[in-house]
Formats: C-alpha cells, sequence, structure tokens
C-alpha cells in the first residue's frame, strides 16, 4: 500500500468532524469545572463518580458487552427495542436500587466529608438516565445511522455543560450541583434516542433474554472489571490516606485530563472500526473470528502510539485549552504526561478484551488484572512512593503488568499473530516526525506536525475499512 496516497473517506471525514465538535464541547466543560469548582470540590465530584464508575464499570459494564456482541443479532432479528427495554427493566433499574442501598449504608463506616445519602441518590440517578441514554445511542452507529448517533452524542455535550453551569451559577459551585447537570443531560438526551429508536426499528417481535447465559457471560467480566476499577479510580480512596484530598485532586485532574482526550480518540476509533469488526465476528468461523481480531491489534498498535505521541508533545498546550489556569502547575502536566501513556495501555487492554468476548471466555482476564491489581496496593498501601507523580508512575507499571501477562494467557484462546512488517513501517514513520519538536522545540513545531500524525491514522483507518 502507498502511504502516500491520499484516499478521501465520507463516512470517516464526517466522523471526524462530530467528533471534533464534540471535543470542543468537551474542552467547554472541562474549562467550566476547573474554573468553579476548587480542588476540594473536584477531588468531591472525581470521588463520588468513581462510587457511580464502580457500579458501571464493574456491574452495568459487563452487561453492555454483552449487549454489544449480540445487538446486531437483535436487530437483524427484529428484537432491538425488546431486547434493550428488557436489559434496562430487568437488570439496570435493580443495580440501580442497589447501589442506592450500599452506598447510603456506606456511610456509616466511611469518613469523608461528604453526605452519603445525598450521594447514593445522585448516584441512582446517574445510573438510571446515563445507562438509559448509553442502551441507545451506540446502536445507531453499529448500524451506520452515524447522522444520528452524532446528534445525539453532539446534544449531549451541549447540554451537559450548559445545565451544571446553570445549576452552580443559581445555586452553588459543588460537586452535587454540577453532577445534576449530568443527571438533567442524559434525561433528556435517553428520551429523544428511545423515541428514535422505536421509529427507526422494523416491527419488533417480543425477546426472552436468555439470563442464564448472560451471567455465564458477565460473571467473570465483573470480577475483571471490579479490578480494572481499582486501576481507574478505586486507588483514589487509598490514596487520599496517604497523600490528602487536595493532591488527590491534582492527580486525578491529571490522569482524567489525559483520559478525557485518549477516551474520546478511542470513542472516535470505535465509531468507525467496530462496526466491520463485530460484523466480522458475527456467527463466523474461529478462523475468521481469529484474523478478525489480529486485524484491529495489527492497526491499532501504531495509531494509539502516534496518538499518545502526539499528546505528548502537545501536552501544555492542551492543559492550557481544556483546564483552568488556576489548576495548572509542572506537577500536573508531569501527571498528565504519564495519564497519556496509561490511556495508551488501556486502549491496548481494550482490544484484547475482544478475545475474550468473542470466544465467551471472559474469565482469561481476571488473574492479568489480579496481578496488576496487587501491585499498585501493595507499593501505595506501604509507602513504597508517596508523592503524586510516583502514584501515577506505580499505576502506569501496573497496567504494564496487566498487558504482559494478558498476552500470554489470551494467546492460549486465539494466537495473536501480528503483521510485524506493518506495524514496524507505520511506527518508523511515526517516530520520525516525533523528532522533529525534539530537534526544533517550539510550540509552532508541534502545531505543524499534528496534520503529519493525522494523516498516518487516517490512512491506517482506510488501510482497515478495506480488509476483507
Amino acid at each position: 500500500m502507498n502511504l502516500f496516497k491520499f484516499e478521501i473517506n465520507k463516512d470517516l471525514i464526517g466522523l471526524a468532524i462530530g467528533n471534533i465538535f464534540r471535543f470542543l464541547l468537551l474542552i467547554i466543560y472541562t474549562r467550566l469545572q476547573t474554573f468553579f469548582l476548587s480542588y476540594e470540590e473536584l477531588s468531591k465530584f472525581y470521588l463520588v463518580f468513581s462510587l457511580y464508575t464502580f457500579f458501571s464499570f464493574s456491574i452495568i459494564g459487563p452487561i453492555g458487552v454483552y449487549v454489544t456482541r449480540n445487538i446486531i443479532e437483535w436487530y437483524r432479528s427484529n428484537q432491538i427495542v425488546s431486547g434493550l427495554r428488557s436489559i434496562y427493566i430487568k437488570l439496570i433499574i435493580p443495580i440501580a436500587l442497589l447501589a442506592l442501598l450500599a452506598i447510603s449504608i456506606s456511610g456509616f463506616f466511611f469518613d469523608y466529608d461528604i453526605n452519603f445519602i445525598s450521594v447514593s441518590i445522585i448516584i441512582f440517578l446517574i445510573i438510571l438516565t446515563k445507562t438509559a441514554n448509553e442502551l441507545t445511542y451506540p446502536f445507531f452507529n453499529l448500524i451506520d445511522k452515524n447522522f444520528i448517533y452524532l446528534v445525539l452524542i453532539i446534544l449531549f455535550h451541549i447540554l451537559n455543560p450548559l445545565f451544571s453551569y446553570l445549576a452552580i451559577k443559581n445555586f452553588s459551585p459543588t460537586f452535587d450541583y454540577w453532577l445534576s447537570g449530568l443527571i438533567l443531560s442524559n434525561l433528556i438526551v435517553a428520551i429523544i434516542g428511545w423515541r428514535i429508536l422505536n421509529k427507526t426499528s422494523k416491527d419488533q417481535k417480543s425477546i426472552k433474554i436468555d439470563f442464564d447465559t448472560l451471567k455465564t457471560f458477565s460473571f467473570y467480566i465483573v470480577l475483571t472489571n471490579i479490578l480494572g476499577w481499582t486501576l481507574t479510580d478505586g486507588f483514589r480512596f487509598l490514596a487520599e490516606s496517604k497523600i490528602g484530598l487536595t493532591s488527590v485532586g491534582i492527580l486525578i485532574l491529571g490522569l482524567m485530563g489525559a483520559s478525557q482526550i485518549f477516551a474520546n480518540v478511542e470513542n472516535f476509533l470505535n465509531q468507525l472500526l467496530s462496526p466491520k469488526y463485530l460484523q466480522n465476528i458475527s456467527n463466523a468461523t474461529f478462523k475468521d473470528r481469529s484474523n478478525a481480531f489480529n486485524n484491529l491489534l495489527t492497526v491499532s498498535i501504531p495509531i494509539y502510539v502516534a496518538v499518545a505521541l502526539a499528546m505528548s508533545h502537545s501536552a501544555e498546550i492542551i492543559l492550557n485549552i481544556i483546564i483552568d489556569e488556576s489548576k495548572i502547575n509542572n506537577i500536573l502536566i508531569n501527571v498528565f504526561l504519564i495519564g497519556i501513556w496509561i490511556e495508551l495501555l488501556k486502549s491496548i487492554l481494550n482490544i484484547l478484551k475482544n478475545i475474550t468476548t468473542s470466544e465467551y471466555k471472559t474469565h482469561a482476564m481476571i488473574f492479568p488484572y489480579l496481578f496488576g491489581v496487587v501491585f499498585l496496593i501493595i507499593t501505595i498501601y506501604f509507602d513504597f512512593f508517596s508523592d503524586i507523580s510516583s502514584i501515577a508512575y506505580l499505576i502506569l507499571i501496573s497496567y504494564g503488568i496487566v498487558i504482559l501477562t494478558c498476552i500470554l494467557s489470551l494467546n492460549r484462546i486465539i494466537k495473536i499473530e501480528l503483521n510485524i512488517f506493518f506495524i514496524l513501517k507505520r511506527l518508523l514513520l511515526i517516530f520520525s516526525i516525533s523528532l522533529i519538536p525534539i530537534l526544533v522545540p517550539s510550540n509552532l513545531t508541534v502545531i505543524l506536525i499534528m496534520p503529519g500524525y493525522a494523516y498516518i491514522v487516517y490512512d491506517m483507518i482506510n488501510h482497515y475499512l478495506k480488509l476483507k
């Protein structure tokens, strides 16, 4: 393939423009949040959101994986609305009630400067509204109705900062009023999404979800995600006791800043790559599923390396754009840089997980994550490293441990056979570009090399979409 042959992909460009607009709205959101909320309120926001992500990532997430694995088949059999409604009523609502009860009770055992009763109600409402929203809009992307998909996402990203801003301006600049904007915006977009889903779908057949299969499928993902939650969110409760609430605020702000940018790119890539991957593994032979996975991993590695290097070169520029200047310092910049490479490893892990869901062997991720979590907890608890940047490095090393053990484990299920020549060819070009701002250090140089990174990513996506 000629690296310098430019080919126009209208769907790719359309999604890219939509995601750029979405990213600009995310900047507005983060700027407003870091301007109005103090480090203490930011810390409370992140701690509360960590409780939400425990239920979302650990329990609801595996259900979402099951839905994604089966959603194409539900759509083809005219059962999509019935399937999603059944999942929401029979699983999501009970989980939200469980969260309400569990967090309310936990307030008697933890000494944090927050009202656990009000927090439990907030998380209950976030689970109900956010999950209702997130059950619908990914579906439109998977069936190539990208315009509807982007409209719903962009609408949410307009309403979220607007409602949060109005809440804190009219009441108080606290984390709970800020989160009220998240609840209300998710509710409105969810209502719109479900109405469009009903109109878009064909005549529906009722579906009977095999909850025994779902339970077996999800059980090990739940265990894996609880361990994963410890690496991404749970550690902050232990870190707070070691470095204090304000320091945790700096740590989480740096890591979340990197996560927001990288996740936005990852979501964009998933919009482009996931539909083809899911179509390739749906009702496919083992050989075809293996080829589909290896093709996805081969193209993803250089893409994410390019993204990580581009973000690293422009770290200070990005931070000055997305975060209020009053919150920026050298420690935050360093944590942000470490966070970029944490996100790279997380993205590769998310691709590796496809093996376990494709082959219904979700138990294979438990021990890799367990090794990483044990390492992180031990090193933080026993004060091996106790400053802000060191904890960020420990998280990076923990994910490295997970990656290495994961490859050894998953290679027994599907043979990981990468196109090494393809990867090295792209990495050589990527690293060549990355040398330019090192040799000629300036913000202008950084800006000028970004189209080079963008073209490489564009070319690799086009390459993947054309694979048979």
